[in-house]
């Protein structure tokens, strides 16, 4: 659990990839998203990640 110090420290902040909010960094977890060369680390908040990330991507239209 942060502490109180930790999370008023503005220079260990990070936004939510999913909500967009300036948190601590120790209220967020990295979430791998991608595959081989193409993955990154997200950083999200508790709340983001129990709704579910990746969010649902639209399916693309395959030609025939």
């Amino acid at each position: 659990m942060p502490s109180e110090k930790a999370k008023e420290n503005k220079t260990l902040t990070s936004q939510c990839a999913g909500c967009a909010k300036p948190l601590s960094t120790e209220m967020l977890r990295g979430v791998v998203e991608g595959r081989g060369r193409a993955r990154r680390i997200v950083p999200l908040c508790d709340a983001c990640l129990a709704k579910g990330w990746p969010p649902p991507q639209p399916v693309a239209e395959q030609p025939i």
